[in-house]
């Protein structure tokens, strides 16, 4: 490996916010490990323990198909992250293998050490955690416009349902605030962490069928699911293809905001729902925070966008599965 430890992670894309000082702290928990040709950093499967940070070499990542066999998800090389989700998900099981192609040198992450400094608030844990929410919500954008372009090459109409529509929506009263510690994506946080998302949103109540973003365009602010549901999902004319349904506790939005990108998919209301808007700029500031309650929020979001990736990782195998068969079914 050329050059130490802080110096590989001050040239990782994921470290680059780190100031020295908090690099050479970040160094001190990681482990230096070696993998010959073929060789597996993850098995699919197994229980996560951790994530590499690749320092030299190349690691192929795949995934099992239905049916069986694999299909190839990507190439990773110097500076990209292997099984960033063992840090954001306790006891989960590893999505992908991660084979190594030739010989390669990965920086180790233990979820344990990682854990014990975003308790302890220390700032690099803090950049981490927000690096690896912006890393999972890229990865989630490329594969959902794998999906479309998928869906466009062979648009069959098993793959659309119609467009959600209803009447204007007559809002039953009821405490939003107190609803809040039932969501599960809150429940760590304390009452006084929930005022201050409390405040920093307006309650909507929006009808079935209403247009909250459009795939290619801004949003216009980050919205929390209090009840009811949102569907995610690309348009084809008057028909669309879902991608995934939000219900109460999950988040929409959320990552257009943080990347300062178009909208990957449209939002619409599934059915009558109860929405809290964040204010942008105030939810930004949070997110980008050094306190408790800033940690609170980077593993509410965190936590939804790993939920959000794994559905549309195994969406895009299943339409993968499906193109496989339709090219076999006309060779």
């Amino acid at each position: 490996m050329a050059g130490s430890i802080a110096e590989v992670v001050a040239k990782t894309p994921l470290y680059r916010d780190l100031t020295p000082a908090e690099a050479e702290d970040l160094a001190a928990g990681l482990e230096l490990r070696r993998f010959g040709p073929g060789e597996a950093l993850t098995v699919q499967g197994a229980t996560s323990d951790g994530a590499y940070v690749i320092a030299s070499g190349t690691v192929v990542v795949t995934a099992r198909l239905p049916g069986g066999g694999e299909s190839a998800i990507a190439e990773l090389g110097p500076g990209d992250l292997v099984g960033e989700m063992s840090l954001l998900m306790r006891g989960g099981r590893r999505t992908a293998t991660a084979r190594a192609r030739g010989d390669v040198e990965a920086l180790f992450t233990d979820r344990r050490y990682f854990e014990a400094a975003l308790h302890l608030l220390r700032p690099a844990s803090l950049k981490v955690l927000r690096g690896l929410g912006l890393t999972i919500a890229d990865r989630l954008r490329v594969i959902r416009g794998r999906s479309r372009a998928l869906v466009d090459l062979a648009p069959d109409d098993s793959l659309f349902r119609p467009l959600p529509g209803g009447e204007p929506y007559a809002a039953a009263a009821f405490d939003v605030r107190a609803f809040l510690p039932i969501l599960p994506c809150l429940r760590d946080f304390a009452p006084e962490e929930l005022d201050t998302l409390y405040s920093m949103a307006r309650v909507e109540h929006v009808p079935r069928g209403a247009s909250l973003a459009e795939e290619g365009r801004a949003c216009d602010a980050p919205r929390l699911v209090v009840r009811g549901a949102l569907l995610l999902g690309q348009r084809h004319g008057d028909r669309i293809h879902q991608l995934d349904i939000l219900g109460p506790g999950r988040f929409a939005g959320v990552a257009p905001v943080l990347e300062a990108s178009p909208a990957g998919a449209a939002i619409l209301v599934a059915e009558d729902s109860t929405l809290l808007a964040f204010d942008t700029a105030r939810f930004v500031d949070l997110w980008r925070g050094k306190g408790r309650t800033s940690l609170r929020l980077l593993e509410a979001i965190n936590g939804d966008l790993v939920l959000s990736l794994n559905t549309a990782s195994n969406h895009l195998t299943r339409l993968t599965a499906q193109a496989r068969v339709r090219d076999l079914a006309q060779a």
